[in-house]
């Protein structure tokens, strides 16, 4: 049986003009075997420029090998500077 409830570190990068970067406490839940849901409070910073907080939330489809997984997300993104919806790749790692 897989395990409902994670948590884990998480790193996000959008390769853009901004290069946005956050790192972030991660906590998962997966709803059924290959979908997730994401909470992740952290830290956004941009180009070299201040620390801002932030808070993610991410549903992922994963698809396993071996210890890592990966697939499709989904995300909404806030920081006290901007925030964003997008679609990217997951890439994860367990333990």
């Amino acid at each position: 049986m897989k395990v409902k409830f994670a948590v884990g570190l998480g790193y996000e990068r959008i390769f853009d003009e901004h290069k946005h970067q956050t790192i972030g406490i991660v906590g998962s839940y997966r709803i059924t075997e290959p979908l997730s849901i994401n909470l992740s409070p952290g830290i956004t910073f941009e180009g070299g420029e201040e620390l801002h907080f932030a808070f993610h939330i991410e549903t992922t489809y994963e698809f396993e090998l071996g210890n890592y997984h990966i697939g499709p997300a989904i995300e909404f993104a806030y920081d006290t500077e901007d925030y964003h919806i997008s679609a990217g790749i997951h890439i994860g790692y367990g333990f």
